[in-house]
């Protein structure tokens, strides 16, 4: 079924749901409200914090549901950012106060994948389609889009050990170390080291997935630190780089961060030593919303979506570079037709392609 089909199927539903979420929440971050025109449905998207990544998730959401807007898809969209820094307790009242205005759809990026449950759990028994992001989360009436977090594992060093020719010395750069996505990651980079034996794990760092967090650790431990040839992991290679640089030692293979910032940094130092960079998409905020249409249709949709890491190497970086602003991330360029193509890959377990970089 087309989304124009499920526009003119779905308007008895929408019509339920014409309450304005403009202000639905209260909060310091509402966006993307406007006037209803009747038809079309209504989506709600609760975020747990906000960072540069999910600054660009959220202007990838909007964009799309303003688009779909125009096309008489969307009647009305809004984003919420739940008080606090990650606060579960906070997340779950704004949920629960979204609920109160009746949106078809309630998308979820959760402050946690366990504390949330009940609150996501009260919105599907109150007939919401609900989506959570960029998660795990054992609640078996919302539909998963997330990236394959294990992949991320392998992306952020295969590489990196490949450019190095499987030998030498490295510093793994951890990320929210105790967080699901995590431990995932950190699991399968020490199966790929496994078959790496001249390999060697000089030191682990907790740069928490910040450059500027990497930058300090990396100072910490450096001196009394071998010849380094490789730091891979979660992202932080601007910070990296500038770490080396200070103490006058070669530079390493990093993992850059998907910025615009990061990413011209590496173009216009002539970093070509085999560096890269690798994140999850923030592009999967619009897949959702076309999982969540596709859900509405009645078309068949697995319970979670899985969707793959984005990847930069050499031959991208012009491209990216020419497209980004400095605190804008790179994402796939998600529509209908390659959301279509994921959810069928996903449904007969092959691999899912990303749509083509535009």
């Amino acid at each position: 079924m087309s989304f124009g089909t499920l526009r003119r199927s779905a308007v008895a539903l929408a019509a339920a749901a014409a309450l304005m979420l403009t202000g639905c929440a209260g909060g310091d971050a509402e966006a993307g409200e406007g006037s209803s025109d009747g038809e079309g449905i209504s989506i709600a998207l609760s975020n747990g914090f906000v960072n540069g990544w999910r600054l660009t998730l959220i202007d990838k959401f909007e964009a799309e549901a303003e688009k779909l807007k125009g096309e008489g898809i969307v009647s009305e969209f809004s984003t919420v950012n739940a008080p606090g820094e990650n606060s579960a307790t906070e997340q779950a009242s704004q949920i629960r106060s979204l609920m109160l205005q009746s949106p078809d759809v309630l998308m979820v990026i959760p402050a946690s994948s366990t504390a949330l449950v009940p609150a996501v759990e009260e919105a599907c028994a109150a007939g919401i389609e609900v989506i959570v992001l960029d998660a795990d989360m054992d609640a078996e009436c919302a539909t998963i889009v997330r990236n394959a977090y294990d992949q991320w594992g392998e992306v952020s060093i295969q590489p990196a050990l490949d450019a190095i020719g499987g030998a030498g010395n490295i510093v793994i750069n951890r990320g929210v170390i105790g967080s699901q996505p995590e431990e995932e990651f950190h699991a399968r980079q020490l199966e790929i080291l496994e078959e790496y034996p001249d390999v060697t794990v000089a030191a682990e760092v907790n740069g928490y997935c910040d450059s500027s967090t990497a930058q300090k650790e990396i100072v910490s431990v450096l001196g009394s630190l071998p010849e380094i040839a490789a730091v891979p992991g979660c992202i932080g290679g601007m910070g990296v780089i500038q770490a080396f640089e200070s103490a006058g030692r070669p530079l390493p293979v990093v993992v850059f961060d998907t910025d615009g910032k990061s990413l011209a940094f590496w173009k216009e130092r002539g970093i070509d030593n085999g560096s890269f960079a690798a994140l999850t998409d923030p592009g999967q905020a619009v897949a959702a919303i076309y999982v969540a249409l596709a859900k509405l249709a009645g078309d068949e949709v697995p319970n979670e979506v899985v969707l793959p890491l984005l990847q930069i190497g050499q031959e991208d970086l012009d491209t990216w570079v020419s497209q980004l602003d400095a605190d804008e991330y790179a994402a796939y360029p998600w529509d209908e037709a390659s959301v279509k193509a994921a959810i069928e890959a996903n449904l007969a377990g092959d691999p899912v392609e990303a749509p083509a970089i535009k």
